[in-house]
């Protein structure tokens, strides 16, 4: 059958099976259906679902490459282009120095697709490291990324590359310290670059100004500044100094983790002295017992030694909320907006004014009146505590934060991954 006599029956408003009939026999044609099929792909007026099309180019693999990453580069509408790249990277190319090829390509498109078909294969992207690299001073700000998660993706494999990068000098020093970072974590830096970075930190904690955190899981609030003491008394060690940036950094990239390899539970950040208060974010390894019960056996037994300890959660993705206030040794107050029957305690004095969850059914006859805000854990905290929400140059800081291992981490590890300093 002729060529156009199948694309036709394929773009057509025939049936369905015998549109996918046409299409069967297109892909089954190889190199010559390529450009009619690109150009039904790129056709946003297109009758036919452009993601069936993707599919049979997908089948074609190799005779669509060059093809694909042309309508990449002159996609007239940014759909097209979209439609176009996700065809490219599920080429059924084994070869994947065809996909290297192209991270040299003009276009920033047709660079960002490849790197994230290497991104995808591992360590068998080992042999495209020193390119890989080379990209991550890419103009591009999505192919910089991109490069930085296929290096992270190969593994252990690269360290020795760019450490080698990171002794020749030049413009990929930087960029190849970050990579480092990503792909093994602190263990992956050499002695020399440990020296660097503890120095940096040095600097920058002498003259840094808290700023507001980005609060997504939970921390605790202990009223000294005994570091060592808050140290112990969460079985944490090996502190190293850090900025108070690079302590909020790591705690966020812990807390979004996936969480499968101890990465979420293997170091906290025990900030320095704030406004009276010493912090403590890190989530505590889940053993699949009672996790508000821990909450509540934990600051019982740090209010026993120091007094008083605060529990405090927030959530960035949705309204999730709670906070546990304990003196001597009992919890005066606990509180947690999704089972709000667990709570225990009368309101405190922290939550005046304020709405508790349960209290925000709104009856129709008062819709119209002034009601008062919800209550989270962070206006407790400002006026229990301190909200870290609210840091700033008003904050009083004493001594200097630190990041020290948990159990997990003395076993596992620190977790991979670059932070601010």
């Amino acid at each position: 059958m002729e060529l156009q006599t199948l694309v036709d029956g394929f773009t057509g408003a025939g049936d369905r099976q015998a549109q996918l009939a046409a299409g069967k026999e297109l892909a089954a044609l190889g190199a010559p259906a390529v450009a009619p099929l690109v150009a039904v792909l790129c056709d946003e007026s297109s009758a036919v679902d452009w993601s069936v099309t993707g599919v049979l180019l997908r089948e074609i693999g190799r005779p669509a490459l060059e093809p694909l990453a042309d309508a990449i580069a002159s996609a007239p509408t940014p759909e097209a282009a979209r439609r176009a790249g996700w065809a490219y990277v599920g080429l059924k190319i084994d070869d994947l120095s065809a996909f290297a090829a192209h991270l040299r390509h003009p276009s920033p498109q047709v660079r960002d697709n490849s790197v994230h078909v290497l991104k995808g294969r591992g360590e068998a992207a080992l042999p495209y490291a020193a390119e890989l690299i080379e990209l991550l001073v890419d103009p591009d700000a999505e192919v910089r990324q991109g490069a930085l998660w296929a290096l992270k993706g190969i593994g252990p494999g690269v360290v020795p590359l760019l450490r080698e990068v990171r002794r020749s000098g030049g413009r990929l020093r930087r960029p190849a310290l970050e990579a480092l970072a990503a792909v093994g974590g602190p263990a992956a830096l050499d002695q020399r670059d440990r020296d660097l970075v503890r120095r940096l930190v040095r600097i920058k904690i002498a003259t840094e100004v808290p700023e507001p955190m980005h609060l997504c899981g939970s921390w605790f609030a202990i009223p000294t500044g005994d570091q060592a003491a808050v140290l112990d008394a969460f079985d944490l060690s090996g502190p190293e100094p850090v900025t108070m940036r690079l302590g909020e950094s790591a705690w966020n990239h812990d807390q979004h983790g996936l969480g499968d390899d101890h990465s979420r539970c293997s170091r906290a950040y025990v900030s320095p002295r704030l406004d009276g208060w010493t912090l403590v974010f890190g989530a505590a390894h889940d053993d699949g017992g009672d996790q508000w019960d821990a909450v509540r056996d934990r600051c019982r037994a740090l209010s026993r030694r120091f007094g008083g300890a605060h529990w405090y959660g927030m959530s960035c993705g949705d309204g999730w909320t709670g906070w546990c206030l304990a003196e001597d040794g009992e919890v005066v107050r606990f509180y947690e907006n999704d089972d709000p029957d667990e709570q225990i305690g009368p309101r405190h004095s922290a939550e005046e004014g304020y709405l508790l969850f349960e209290e925000d059914d709104l009856s129709e006859e008062s819709l119209d009146e002034e009601e008062p805000d919800l209550c989270y854990a962070t206006v407790v905290a400002g006026r229990a505590s301190t909200d870290p929400s609210s840091f700033g140059a008003h904050t009083r800081v004493e001594g200097h934060g630190v990041l020290a291992l948990t159990s997990c981490g003395r076993e596992h590890g620190q977790p991979r991954g670059a932070l601010r300093i």
